[in-house]
């Protein structure tokens, strides 16, 4: 889809996009509530799925709410009508995203990785698909009108997803083989106070994405160099989505382990830092060498002259892929309220770099360093947390 963008639409169409995930993912994030991974984590089933389900009803509510009043917000400076639908576009992916969400926790729990891969596919396809029809159909019809194309591939980007959502996913939760449906009021607002800090945690985490590019979209030819930062970025989540998912599939058994057997989470743990740097060290080399050849051919020869900000930034992806590792771990052991002032660390640190660094002359460059500056301060707090889980280990167990 981002390919699509940049070849066909521009860096500021694409920028627009990137400026739609800037604003909606803290928002969403924070009202979810990390829920999908608390109900991983669950392994002693203090709480039912119905109560996960409720809670979760509820956050997005206030979050479509919320969403809604920035959607306003914009439009008072923002009279370009395609550049607004395309933030509704991308306002409406992470609320679909996110209600999805916690049936993905389900088929977790259950170990049925099938279905959340396919479950992946259908919603990558839905949110392809649209792009990759009408963007090449306006740019050979109405290349004047690449917005309005843009915007219509992501308001019908997040129809597809909900329709997947709906046809796939939904038949396989809901039924009452996989899960306690019962809820209570006394239970949600329990849910909801243990799992705070984990919406906060999440809230940090994104703000830590989106303030920098949201001072670079406040720059004057912001929105451009706002496209090409999100692009360069972009390409490094391929590594990123692997131990994603790695994470999600062995979620479930690092709970597990974590309150039975210390030498299994530990393998278990290895093998994902492993993982991931595996995968780091791969993707580096190939940033090093490769580097202006893969934006030429995956963007337009005018990203090439963003070879070493690439570099920077595919680096702090790299650190960034083993505090994922880290960061799963950490949940799985079910602490929650000592990751709020990890990532408080890590914002303060964010804002910092981002203000000394993202100048005029060089947005782009100083963004790729504050993410690097922002992935060493997070992989060393987070190398913290897992020591001090493991370090705790018996206490922790003993009250779970």
């Amino acid at each position: 889809m981002l390919v699509l963008l940049a070849k066909l639409a521009g860096p500021e169409i694409q920028g627009q996009y990137f400026l739609g995930v800037a604003l909606a993912t803290p928002i969403v994030l924070f009202c979810g509530l990390e829920l999908r991974g608390a109900l991983v984590a669950d392994a002693g089933n203090q709480f039912t799925y119905g109560t996960y389900r409720a809670l979760r009803s509820r956050t997005l509510t206030v979050a479509g709410l919320v969403l809604t009043v920035v959607l306003w917000w914009q439009a008072r400076t923002e009279h370009r009508p395609a550049y607004l639908l395309i933030l509704a576009g991308v306002f409406a992916v992470r609320i679909v995203w996110s209600w999805a969400d916690i049936g993905w926790g389900v088929f977790q729990r259950r170990e049925r990785l099938d279905l959340l891969a396919a479950s992946a596919m259908l919603r990558g396809g839905a949110l392809l698909v649209p792009f990759a029809i009408l963007l090449p159909l306006w740019a050979w019809r109405a290349p004047g009108r690449l917005a309005d194309a843009a915007a219509g591939g992501a308001l019908l980007g997040a129809l597809g997803a909900a329709a997947a959502m709906w046809w796939f996913d939904r038949p396989r939760v809901v039924s009452p083989r996989f899960g306690d449906w019962s809820w209570t009021k006394g239970g949600v607002w329990a849910l909801a106070r243990q799992t705070f800090p984990l919406g906060v945690v999440a809230l940090i985490v994104n703000l830590c994405d989106s303030y920098p590019r949201l001072l670079i979209e406040k720059l004057p030819e912001g929105r451009p160099q706002l496209g090409y930062f999100g692009a360069l970025a972009y390409i490094t989540l391929a590594g990123n989505l692997v131990i994603l998912q790695a994470g999600a599939a062995a979620a479930n058994r690092l709970a597990l382990y974590y309150q039975r057997d210390r030498q299994a989470f530990l393998r278990l743990g290895g093998a994902l830092t492993g993982l991931a740097l595996a995968i780091g060290g791969g993707v580096l080399l190939a940033a090093w060498f490769f580097g202006a050849w893969v934006l030429r051919v995956l963007y337009t020869p005018e990203y090439a002259r963003f070879e070493l900000e690439f570099r920077i930034i595919v680096g702090a992806h790299c650190l960034a892929l083993l505090t994922n590792v880290f960061g799963i771990a950490t949940t799985q052991m079910r602490l929650f309220w000592v990751q709020v002032p990890v990532q408080v660390a890590t914002l303060a640190a964010t804002v910092i770099a981002a203000n000394m660094l993202i100048i005029p002359a060089s947005p782009v460059r100083g963004a790729a360093y504050t993410a690097l500056v922002r992935a060493v301060v997070q992989l060393v707090l987070y190398t913290a947390c897992v020591g001090a889980g493991l370090a705790w280990r018996r206490r922790r167990t003993a009250a779970l």
